[in-house]
């Protein structure tokens, strides 16, 4: 969440977190068909994962007001589940168990 976030930052004119209020959105990583948003707020939720099929179909997201560690899981209609980590928080294990790195704080699976 370091850098300045551009045009292609902005997330999808269909996709509405409601109440959620994130300072900042940035777009993380391009995998399996899907973008991967990571969002910080200063108030309400601190962290929030957003996945965007790039066909348009099913986006969902996931947030949480934990700081450190494992921050959220969440999982779409497509059976792709996504965690979203803090910085240097160790993969290891969740790598080893099937989990794939797409990002140093986003990792999926399929399921």
């Amino acid at each position: 969440m370091e850098r300045t976030p551009t045009s292609s930052d902005e997330l999808p004119g269909d996709v509405k977190l409601n109440d959620v209020k994130l300072d900042k959105v940035l777009l993380v990583a391009e995998a399996n068909g899907k973008k991967y948003f990571v969002g910080q707020g200063n108030e309400g939720p601190h962290a929030c994962i957003i996945t965007v099929p790039i066909d348009g179909s099913g986006w969902y997201s996931g947030c949480t007001d934990a700081t450190k560690g494992e921050l959220v899981r969440t999982g779409g209609p497509d059976q792709e589940s996504s965690i979203l980590v803090a910085d240097g928080y160790d993969t290891k294990e969740l790598e080893s168990s099937g989990w794939t790195k797409i990002h140093e704080n986003v990792l999926v699976s399929d399921g």
